[in-house]
């Protein structure tokens, strides 16, 4: 044998592959998909954010579903039927409404002395009156109370699917700017579209 084969020799086991089963990953796929949302090194080189501003408005929304579940009396009714007035989208309590049907006689509640009641009345105590008809802080609020605990869960499941992964994207502060601008887009859009009802 000569130099030229001992070579030769050396170069075949030096580029020897071994080749391994590969890992099975349908068993972790879900576990490294959840992972994946809340790490920030799945892509190299891409700047993510922390998914901060849609766990906290989650967080929020919970908080707010279970403080209707408090069964005390507040404003001589009870509390989660006061909350749910306080903050729900009701277009008569966020504007004027035209005189003519300010002043338009409604059934009293037992609860009042006057044998005559007009519609504004009813509406203030609707209202709380307070900032009567000018409660445009309703824009917001809708966006935290739920009718039921399905709604409650639709709306926190598309948020934390969509709203993780659009926020890990662009950052905290653009997706909370948007967040609220849609809200009131809405809100807002609902009102022109039945802006008739002043008339």
């Amino acid at each position: 044998m000569n130099s030229q084969d001992n070579f030769e020799l050396k170069i075949e086991e030096m580029i020897s592959i071994r080749v391994e089963e590969p890992a099975s990953t349908k068993k972790n796929s879900v576990w490294l998909w959840l992972r994946r949302i809340f790490t920030l090194d799945d892509v190299p080189n891409q700047k993510h954010h922390r998914p901060v501003f849609i766990i906290v408005m989650c967080i929020l929304h919970i908080f707010i579903h279970l403080l209707k579940r408090i069964n005390i009396t507040w404003k001589d009714r009870p509390f989660q039927d006061s909350l749910f007035h306080l903050c729900m989208f009701f277009i008569p309590c966020m504007r004027p409404t035209a005189h003519n049907i300010r002043v338009q006689i409604v059934s009293c509640k037992p609860s009042m002395k006057n044998a005559t009641c007009y519609y504004d009345d009813a509406l203030k105590n609707i209202c709380f009156s307070f900032m009567y008809p000018h409660q445009l802080w309703r824009m917001i609020t809708v966006n935290l109370v739920h009718m039921n605990l399905f709604h409650l869960l639709s709306n926190l499941l598309r948020q934390f699917v969509y709203g993780i992964l659009l926020e890990r994207k662009y950052g905290s502060a653009c997706i909370a700017v948007i967040y609220w601008l849609s809200n009131i887009g809405a809100c807002l859009s609902f009102m022109i579209r039945n802006r008739g009802d002043r008339k």
